[in-house]
């Protein structure tokens, strides 16, 4: 009788797991694929900015030779050998993690004061609104879930008080005769054992056939060949033991009410 909430928790949790999953995964390829780029008079070296801010991956320099080339088309060579002795160093500057907009600002203020950088730039806006979207997905899909979670919980919790009122007088006669909380409550503990086991299975059969369908979408290529994003083994295991604990709390909880009750 708790199959259906205790279905609904855990496709809710794998969700979060899921969207956790491809939320990383997007956030480390933008990260590879985001740099600032940084113009200077001086060289700058990765160690010489890793001690102005740890979060800093790597400096990539930037051939001056095909900058020049690409702005200045159909001027001499000797021309552009001049300036080429005019122009600044340019670097791509990587991070180590996607971070906050807040958090790379800190880091384009520390660049502009290091001696001889002329600029900074770190594409605030794009950045922002990549980084706004996630966020607000992921807040949404956290509301959605905790109402999603308390619902079935008391839905749970509701199913247990009909069972307990049906079999009142068995458990009542059990009492008189001395028997403890847990052996009263033993059969709806069984229950509750076994209904989380056929939930978990009915939930690996499901996620195991959207594994199988979706990712043979075409929408679906940014997963590349990594489909264990869309589910793990250890998905099993996290359900598993969140049914178990869900069920036996409750259990718990309605029979010491119940028991209060009684008394």
């Amino acid at each position: 009788m708790f199959i259906l909430p205790l279905m609904a928790m855990l496709i809710g949790i794998e969700f979060v797991l899921i969207f956790n999953r491809i939320t990383a995964s997007y956030e480390q390829k933008l990260k590879n694929d985001y740099a600032i780029l940084v113009s200077s008079k001086k060289e700058l070296t990765t160690p010489m900015l890793r001690n102005i801010n740890d979060k800093i991956d790597s400096v990539e320099v930037l051939d001056k030779q095909k900058i020049a080339t690409e702005v200045v088309s159909g001027v001499d060579k000797k021309n552009i050998e001049t300036i080429l002795k005019e122009l600044p160093h340019f670097y791509r500057v990587h991070l180590v993690d996607y971070m906050p907009l807040e958090e790379l600002k800190k880091i384009e203020e520390q660049l502009k004061r290091i001696d001889g950088v002329l600029s900074v730039e770190i594409f605030g806006k794009s950045y922002h609104i990549r980084h706004s979207l996630f966020k607000l997905i992921e807040n949404s899909l956290n509301i959605f879930i905790t109402i999603l979670f308390v619902v079935s919980l008391l839905l749970i919790i509701k199913q247990m008080e009909v069972w307990q009122l049906a079999h009142k007088e068995r458990m009542q006669i059990m009492e008189i005769f001395g028997a403890p909380l847990m052996l009263r409550s033993g059969v709806l503990f069984k229950m509750a054992f076994i209904d989380a086991i056929i939930a978990t299975l009915l939930n690996l059969a499901l996620f195991l056939y959207i594994k199988s369908d979706l990712a043979k979408l075409k929408s679906l290529e940014f997963l590349g060949n990594d489909k264990s994003l869309l589910f793990s083994v250890t998905d099993v295991f996290i359900w598993f033991i969140t049914a178990l604990v869900i069920v036996f709390i409750s259990v718990f909880y309605v029979a010491l009410k119940t028991s209060e009750v009684s008394e």
